[in-house]
């Protein structure tokens, strides 16, 4: 894992960024999607809420992106936000990771891993006391990868069209 560099993405990065991005989205997510939850996570402008999304993390102060790449290519990309929970919350400062991406080429060594580090590194240094990642229920491969980093799962959603 010598050959992987973490950096923090910067405004310049923005099409590097929106290919991850879409990336997850699109290719990503149709290959695990179950095709009876497809309209929960349906967009009317899929194309333009991603744009959108790319745009407001890269401006926003509290807003973090993170890029890995392997031998000076970008191979993926961890986002997170910091948010301050319900003041009545023990543990109240939360880094929340958003999305998290590894080019299929690229996984099973390490560098998801490695994105997550640096991502806490951030919410650390910002004063969160937790990190807080959310998966789709359908996403396996997420799931070992957050329970293999001390993850544990704290909440199930559940939705149905009215």
């Amino acid at each position: 894992m010598n050959d992987v560099v973490i950096r923090r993405a910067h405004r310049s990065d923005r099409a590097l960024v929106l290919l991850f991005h879409r990336a997850l989205y699109v290719k990503h997510r149709e290959a695990i999607l179950p095709g009876e939850v497809a309209e929960f996570y349906a967009y009317r402008d899929l194309e333009g809420a991603l744009r959108d999304d790319v745009d407001a993390l890269l401006h926003s102060p509290r807003a973090f992106v993170m890029i890995a790449e392997r031998s000076s290519e970008p191979v993926g990309y961890a986002t997170g936000h910091i948010e301050d929970d319900d003041e009545r919350r023990l543990l109240r400062r939360k880094g929340v990771v958003e999305d998290w991406y590894v080019d299929e080429a690229a996984r099973g060594a390490g560098v998801g891993a490695l994105l997550l580090e640096a991502l806490a590194a951030v919410f650390r240094d910002a004063s969160c006391q937790v990190i807080e990642s959310t998966t789709w229920p359908f996403n396996d491969g997420a799931r070992r990868a957050h329970e293999a980093l001390g993850f544990h799962e704290v909440e199930v959603k559940y939705r149905k069209r009215l």
